[in-house]
């Protein structure tokens, strides 16, 4: 049994209500180390003893995803069923099945018809074409029409295809999300602390591929070279021993790149043995082992302990691997956010530019971009509006402001078109606008009204529209309802929210916000204005 965390308990009525009201498919964000397992589990042991014979099968892309949601569920006293090949396993009869998409996808037509289906990782579902997420789900349906699909993700946007939930996408609309800046500060996550490279690889002749990302092989070429990775390597070892980390895990470019970084930590007297998808599954699920009963103090990996990867010790980050995808840099850093006894903080140490490229972990999502320095007496990350280190205090001294200063201007000139923010932060800026999320929004004393957030990018801007206050306020809001929805009659909060397609409206109507700062927060200020 386990207490639930309040966030975690507003997830689970998010998604309660959103199912008993709506006919859509909804989407829950909740960030790494938050608990989505134990959230999936204890919604599954509710429906189950509400409705005894409802059935659902929760998705996973790795076997050991799938083993730990079946584990919450399990410690819970429910029987449950696994299908997954790596676990050995395919039970075709149980009514909660956790199953590895790999091995169910084409096995619908034999499964009994299941009523929901939990998408874990459901950034990963295509946004068109088939792909296995699509054919396993349209099979579903063809057994039952009301199927309701579920997903969850800590990214909810696919690099180079934008937000996961759409109206015309299999999830629809994101039903509730908790913010990580708001778990750290609550204690429910663990502080990060970062430490820029001294010497980071030259990425100016890297190719990026058609969804935005560095082609691997190209980035490769500038990462996987002897002096770039003895350099690295040397001062990643020195930091490590200095701060007194324990469990560390090195996020590497290629396969040749990651045997390179072992090789070399292995000079130091550290054994960090290498996991790739070419490691044999015997030989990884031992080295896993190993990391997590401490008897391996590091590891390098590839592509293979990004997502779903739980072990919740790790206290050091290295990232070797440069990415431009704000999402892989969430989920390799969310590698180190769990709690764990004794664990103060967990150091990330960058050497491939991933924090000064989408700056820090907990603003990832806010609506403006954070310029980082590097402290040249520790080199603890910090943004550089604060001057200082908070580390051990150094003072960035004024030659190092205008170094840093030119070199955001040159970033900033690195494009096809010039930048169109002003200078002054006091200025509007116009933005565009890649989904809208619709809430009922609740202060005591006061009447209610919709909240309605737009996500720009990574950004989010809010608004409330009062709907059902009176006075001015309220005719302001029923104009605004009025020419977004081309309805002449007055309408409630409630009544709006009936609207299945409510989000999707507004963002069809809306293209760009206009928004200017208002002392810490934004004020929207106008619509559909051209970038």
């Amino acid at each position: 049994m386990f207490q639930l965390r309040p966030y975690q308990i507003e997830a689970i009525e998010a998604l309660h209500n959103y199912i008993c009201t709506k006919e859509t498919n909804p989407c829950i964000v909740l960030p790494t180390g938050s608990g989505k397992s134990v959230v999936m589990a204890a919604i599954v042991n509710k429906w189950k003893k509400e409705s005894p014979n409802v059935r659902g099968c929760i998705l996973a892309h790795r076997k050991e995803l799938v083993e730990q949601n079946a584990r919450q569920l399990r410690n819970l006293g429910s029987d449950v069923g696994i299908f997954s090949a790596g676990l050995r396993r395919k039970d075709y009869e149980k009514s909660i099945l956790f199953a590895s998409i790999d091995s169910i996808y084409r096995k619908s037509g034999e499964l009994i018809p299941f009523d929901f289906i939990f998408v874990d990782e459901a950034h990963r579902i295509p946004p068109s074409g088939e792909g296995k997420y699509r054919t396993f789900i349209t099979g579903c349906k063809r057994f039952n029409k009301n199927l309701r699909v579920i997903g969850w993700t800590a990214t909810p946007f696919r690099m180079g295809c934008g937000p996961v939930c759409h109206k015309d996408h299999i999830l629809n609309e994101v039903c509730y999300e908790a913010k990580i800046t708001d778990l750290i500060n609550q204690g429910y996550l663990c502080n990060l602390r970062s430490k820029a490279g001294s010497r980071n690889p030259d990425l100016k002749n890297v190719k990026r591929n058609s969804g935005g990302d560095y082609i691997t092989n190209s980035l490769a070429r500038a990462t996987n070279k002897d002096d770039v990775v003895i350099a690295a390597i040397s001062e990643a070892v020195d930091i490590i021993r200095q701060e007194k980390r324990h469990a560390a895990i090195f996020f590497c470019v290629d396969i040749e790149h990651c045997q390179k970084v072992s090789r070399e930590l292995q000079k130091h007297n550290i054994y960090a043995p290498f996991i790739t998808s070419k490691t044999r599954p015997q030989e990884r699920d031992r080295l896993i082992k190993d990391f997590r009963n401490g008897s391996i103090k590091a590891v390098c990996n590839v592509n293979v302990l990004t997502e779903g990867f739980d072990a919740p010790h790790i206290d050091c980050i290295v990232l070797l691997r440069p990415t431009l995808s704000a999402g892989l840099f969430s989920q390799m850093v969310g590698r180190g956010l769990r709690l764990f006894s004794g664990k103060d903080y967990c150091l990330v140490l960058d050497f491939g530019g991933c924090i000064d490229e989408h700056g820090p972990i907990d603003l990832l999502g806010e609506n403006q971009r954070v310029v980082m320095a590097t402290c040249q007496n520790c080199r603890e990350s910090f943004s550089r509006v604060i001057r200082a280190c908070p580390a051990c205090g150094w003072t960035i001294p004024p030659q190092e402001v205008d170094r840093l200063d030119t070199i955001e201007r040159e970033r900033r000139m690195h494009g096809t078109k010039a930048s169109g923010k002003n200078i002054f932060s006091v200025e509007p800026e116009t933005f565009a606008v890649n989904t809208v999320y619709v809430e009922k929004h609740i202060k005591p004393g006061q009447p209610s009204s919709l909240r309605i957030k737009y996500r720009c990018g990574l950004s989010v801007f809010r608004e409330w529209v009062c709907l059902d206050h009176p006075g001015e306020a309220g005719q302001i809001a029923q104009e605004w309802w009025k020419k977004r929805f081309q309805n002449k009659n007055k309408v409630t909060v409630n009544e709006a929210l009936q609207n299945m397609f409510v989000s999707q409206t507004l963002l069809d109507y809306t293209k760009t916000i206009t928004v200017v700062r208002k002392g810490k927060y934004f004020q929207i200020i106008g619509y559909n204005k051209s970038i």
